[in-house]
């Protein structure tokens, strides 16, 4: 499983060929896509897609009702194929040569004419493929209404309502966008089969033209009727044949999660060609079985089955159809939403559409697309059928013919931008593609031949969209061009903001990232001029009480030998009762000279301790002795309640001076005569041993109890009276018994009388 592991995770490495090399620094999303998208796609699966995106057989029924179908349609696919869809396919798969990553014409353009075109082309691309979900949607609509017709004949009353069919779409929208969430490789596995019932009920489209005129009937439409025409009507039917072979650039989308590198190929070679053969075949049935009148309709190809199969077989066929269009809503949703996902990679669009689910989708950027189409079908369907109630149905066509129109009018804006990236990477490279011939997969002369001539088509497919209604009774020809125009006008205005969004964002990213680079350093500033502060203060404090403390000692020392010098005539004891106060005024200086040193030195001897097993008892006992004297002399009681049996493991040198500094401290803030306690209990369970040094004094407040602990903090009532200390013995204490793995804490009222408990704990067994 893991050599497993590391295979893919080596196949999904970005890898850049000569091309991308020779153009420098790669995009993010050419070097990310590979982590975060699995490579799933199959020959077949890129075929299957070419041939959703593609093959939209009720388009024949479109071109049946443009000016100048006829028998001359036949020679129209084929012009169209040729001229626009072969070119198409040849200029995709040399750009795929070149770069094969996910984004397709987005990463292309963005390397051809930078990164403002880049997206600009990549909004293009996308935005035709969000609508024609709707367009998905509806023609599913129409195949249920033909379904209708099939059973209950021409007067039936299925889905006639505006809002009827806006449901209807909401919920088939909200279907696909779910589907398109679920692990590709599933999907694909569902599209195959669908694609090949969908293939099944094209044949059998042609198949009922055959059986037709083997009955005996003549053609509804006559097969040669006339000389092949060039005129301008048959220019506009050249023109519809275009807009409905768009999308031949669409799988490359997905380039970068294809198996192998010639993934494509299979239907690079054969699917310009079954596409060709499929609308021929299309159209050669409703041609000759469907009478004029109705072979413009929406479900023109039940007709053509019904009529030579019966009902049943056309229930099926448009059963199969819907089943298609279900997936075409699931294909769409995945390809295009790549563009939004390496968008989001790149940060020309924010970073959430590049974040994918569980299954390896990019869910947010599927979100998206599913809510504009899902509002867009309320406005068509619902909102303003109820906004303008007198139009009712026909206000619903006419925005959907709109929108659908504007949809053709941008995606041959994105392919005339694809016809230009080639020519323009050909001549920046010349001299690079000189020395590698391998990297074309045609001679330059036909790619060049193959730019401009699908340019053209292009330019003429946005010519009839803009001067040709779709419905000229719905529109007539002098509104529909204005209608078509300005709203095409609107979605490239709302791209070319899009497209500068990204620069907008970095300017105010690199200012914000300024801002907070100042507040920042403004902040480090503020906190280093208040431990500046802090340690100034500190100093001042400790100077203050060094001073103070170091004077007192120092004058007693002082005091007591004046006075010897003085009195020559002192008797022996006298004059050892003040050589013994100057002496302890002595060893009060050593203790603080040596904490004052321990508060510097105690973090670094930490790791130096030498610590052995200890007899508690037998560490207090000595200690109390030392302060013999001054117990004596203070009438004080002293019990030490340890049973001899307690051992511990510390440093002997420090364990000393905890237990000497807290017995110190009990000494000096508690009244004479009153008693002291040091006490030591064992915890097993733990594995330690409890201490408790205890005297009836003042105790501390319970406000102050964790502040004692910390250097050079004194009480307040301590800084003003006549009891001595440094405000170090603390500190020093509690860094010595953490050090060997302790913890120390005082309990205490505050209540004058009551005292204070000052606790330790030390291991009873060997920490190291």
């Amino acid at each position: 499983m893991q050599i497993r592991q590391h295979t893919d995770k080596l196949e999904r490495q970005y890898r850049p060929t000569d091309l991308q090399k020779a153009l420098g620094e790669p995009l993010r999303s050419e070097q990310r896509t590979g982590e975060l998208l699995p490579r799933v796609l199959s020959r077949v699966d890129m075929l299957t897609i070419f041939i959703v995106i593609v093959l939209f057989i009720p388009n024949t029924s479109i071109v049946q009702a443009t000016p100048g179908a006829g028998s001359d349609t036949y020679l129209y696919w084929a012009i169209g194929t040729i001229t626009f869809l072969v070119p198409g396919a040849l200029i995709s798969a040399q750009l795929y040569r070149f770069m094969p990553v996910d984004g397709g014409i987005y990463v292309w353009t963005h390397r051809a004419l930078g990164p403002l075109w880049g997206f600009f082309a990549g909004f293009c691309a996308w935005f035709p493929g969000v609508l024609v979900l709707l367009a998905a949607a509806d023609a599913i609509i129409s195949l249920i209404q033909g379904i209708g017709i099939q059973i209950a004949g021409p007067h039936t009353q299925w889905l006639v309502e505006p809002w009827q069919e806006g449901i209807v779409a909401i919920a088939i929208i909200l279907l696909g966008g779910w589907l398109s969430v679920l692990p590709l490789h599933s999907v694909m596995k569902i599209s195959k089969g669908v694609v090949l019932l969908y293939a099944f009920s094209i044949f059998t489209v042609g198949l009922a033209g055959f059986v037709y005129l083997a009955q005996g009937h003549l053609a509804q439409n006559p097969l040669i009727e006339k000389p092949p025409s060039f005129a301008a009507p048959h220019l506009v039917l050249y023109g519809v044949i275009v807009l409905a072979l768009l999308g031949v650039e669409v799988p490359f989308n997905m380039a970068a999660e294809t198996t192998s590198p010639d993934a494509p190929t299979l239907f690079l070679r054969w699917g310009s060609l079954l596409v060709l053969l499929a609308y021929l075949l299309g159209t050669f049935g409703i041609m000759v079985v469907v009478p004029p009148g109705d072979a413009g309709s929406a479900y023109s190809t039940l007709t053509a089955v019904r009529i030579v199969f019966g009902a049943p077989a056309a229930i099926g066929i448009g059963t199969i159809l819907i089943a298609f269009f279900m997936i075409v809503i699931v294909i769409y949703n995945a390809t295009f939403a790549r563009l939004l996902f390496v968008s989001g990679l790149d940060h020309r669009l924010p970073p959430r559409l590049a974040q994918v689910n569980r299954h390896h989708a990019p869910f947010w950027a599927i979100a998206l697309q599913t809510s504009l189409v899902i509002v867009l079908a309320l406005f068509t369907y619902i909102l303003g059928p109820f906004l303008y109630p007198n139009q009712g149905i026909n206000f619903t066509s006419r925005i959907y013919d709109i929108s659908q129109a504007t949809t053709s009018v941008i995606w041959c804006i994105s392919m005339i931008i694809l016809f230009l990236d080639l020519p323009i990477l050909l001549y920046r490279f010349r001299q690079f593609l000189a020395k590698k011939p391998k990297q074309l997969i045609a001679p330059p002369w036909l790619l060049y031949l193959s730019a401009i001539v699908g340019g053209i088509a292009s330019m003429l497919g946005i010519w009839v969209t803009l001067t040709a209604s779709w419905n000229s009774t719905l529109i007539p020809n002098s509104q529909w061009g204005p209608y078509v125009g300005v709203t095409t006008l609107i979605c490239l205005i709302v791209g070319l903001i899009s497209s500068a969004y990204p620069r907008l964002l970095s300017n105010l990213n690199e200012q914000t990232a300024a801002a907070r680079e100042n507040a920042r350093l403004y902040q480090e500033l503020s906190i280093a001029y208040d431990k500046l502060s802090e340690l100034d203060q500190l100093k001042d404090a400790f100077l203050t009480t060094a001073s103070h403390e170091l004077r007192t000692p120092l004058t007693i020392v002082q005091g007591y030998l004046e006075l010897l010098n003085e009195m020559n005539d002192v008797d022996a004891k006298t004059r050892k009762m003040f050589l013994n106060k100057a002496r302890r005024a002595c060893d009060e200086l050593v203790l603080l000279q040596a904490n004052i040193m321990d508060a510097s030195r105690v973090k670094f001897d930490a790791a130096a301790l030498h610590c052995t097993f200890l007899s508690l008892k037998e560490i207090c006992t000595s200690l109390a002795d030392l302060f013999e004297p001054l117990i004596l002399q203070e009438q004080r009681q002293v019990e030490i309640d340890v049973a001899s049996s307690i051992m511990v493991w510390a440093d002997e040198t420090r364990l000393k001076q905890v237990i000497r500094n807290l017995f110190a401290n009990a000494l000096r803030y508690s009244p004479r005569s009153t008693p002291l306690r040091i006490t030591a209990h064992l915890e097993p369970e733990q594995h330690m041993v409890r201490v408790n040094v205890i005297d009836r004094g003042l105790g501390v407040p319970p406000d102050k109890q964790e502040a004692i602990f910390e250097r050079f903090v004194r009480l307040e009532r301590d800084m003003h009276g006549t009891i001595r200390g440094s405000g170090l013995g603390l500190a020093i204490t509690r860094q010595l018994v953490e050090a060997m793995h302790g913890t120390i804490r005082v309990e205490s009222s505050g209540v004058a009388g009551e005292g204070s408990t000052f606790t330790f704990t030390l291991p009873t067994t060997s920490t190291s």
